[in-house]
């Protein structure tokens, strides 16, 4: 991989994970802001020391891959089912809800899976 796309990568993927778990957060519980915001933080972390990895070829645990992967790729498919239907469709209410019960869960399963495929392949060949 190009040396100029491992950084950006790394800080996509930090910046997607932390949109995610931010917006999940304060949608769903009650917690204070600073636990949220460390929360939030924390997983974006490690989904974005987990690409930085992935991005320079070392191998990868299975635990990580796994979880990282369900967090990067529900980041993704929570971003664009969320944001999606407000930019295609102004005028629907619901169209968040999409991201929020459908996109989301489907991509931390299919992350997950993907996570797991990916290690036990990477750490099989090493």
């Amino acid at each position: 991989m190009l040396p100029l796309l491992k950084p950006i990568v790394a800080i996509l993927m930090f910046l997607i994970v932390l949109f995610f778990i931010s917006t999940i957060l304060s949608i769903t519980t009650s917690q204070p802001i600073w636990l949220r915001t460390a929360v939030a933080l924390a997983g974006a972390l490690l989904a974005g020391w987990s690409a930085w990895k992935v991005a320079t070829g070392e191998k990868v645990s299975v635990g990580l891959a796994v979880l990282s992967g369900a967090l990067m790729l529900g980041g993704l498919c929570f971003i664009i089912g969320f944001l999606g239907p407000m930019v295609l469709a102004k005028d629907t209410s619901q169209g968040p809800l999409i991201g929020l019960f459908i996109a989301a869960p489907l991509g931390v399963i299919t992350g997950a899976m993907g996570g797991y495929i990916y290690a036990s392949k990477h750490n099989e060949r090493a």
